[in-house]
């Protein structure tokens, strides 16, 4: 009788155990599981490998001790990182400094679409898709940033056609844009950017013969709303004014 006794106490305490390690986790994947997830292209440089990003979450808000003077290397860190807004910055420097982006937006079947912002958001902002465990690139939800006018930037009702004609010249073939993402909030600014060392396009507009009293900026808002992007146009140059 003992003996069977014995031997179902230790059924039990097996089934016990089976089902503690069967239990399902309510942890849930938060930016910094999306930041170890992204590929190494998506950021496209060395200081950015799993790796190297894996000890950098070690060090967050902690900049290397380096006299950036004397220093022709390079070095990143995490500069900021958000859990609850699901947002992380990270900064890294080559001769000059510059800065990542990543955030997510939770879509409403459980999936988050991911976004990431290079080179201090001079350039195109990519896109994932994260769903059960997996990271995949998407352009579906993407922000229609590519079908953009000159008079999404520029107010021209006050120009005459010349110098409409060397805006439009200047937009269609010099001018680059900026990209912010939301650490707050869920929309992503558009606005006119920067080349940086290159004074030429500081001057840009003089040069072509427009004269700065001329130029009166716009930027773009993108909401999101019901998961769909809508497009704002809005005065002024945007966050930096």
């Amino acid at each position: 009788m003992k003996r069977i006794l014995c031997i179902l106490l230790c059924l039990l305490s097996m089934v016990g155990i089976a089902a503690q390690n069967n239990k399902p986790t309510n942890r849930k994947t938060n930016i910094k599981d999306i930041f170890l997830m992204l590929p190494d292209n998506a950021f496209g440089h060395p200081d950015f490998t799993l790796e190297k990003r894996k000890e950098m979450l070690k060090t967050i808000g902690q900049q290397p001790n380096i006299n950036v003077e004397n220093y022709d290397g390079t070095y990143a860190y995490i500069e900021l990182c958000d859990e609850r807004n699901g947002y992380l910055s990270a900064f890294y420097y080559f001769l000059e400094g510059y800065k990542y982006e990543i955030c997510y937006w939770n879509l409403k079947d459980g999936r988050k679409l991911v976004a990431v912002n290079k080179d201090e958001g001079h350039g195109d902002v990519n896109f994932y898709l994260y769903e059960n465990g997996n990271l995949s690139e998407d352009l579906y939800y993407c922000p229609d940033i590519y079908n953009v006018q000159l008079d999404d930037f520029f107010e021209t009702s006050h120009l005459d056609e010349k110098e409409k004609g060397i805006l439009q010249d200047l937009f269609e073939n010099r001018i680059v844009f900026q990209h912010l993402l939301p650490r707050k909030g869920t929309s992503i600014e558009m606005r006119i950017g920067s080349i940086p060392f290159d004074m030429s396009y500081e001057s840009m507009f003089e040069e072509a013969g427009l004269k700065d009293e001329r130029i009166k900026f716009k930027h773009l808002i993108f909401k999101w709303v019901n998961e769909k992007w809508v497009k704002e146009v809005r005065k002024g140059i945007g966050t930096a004014e």
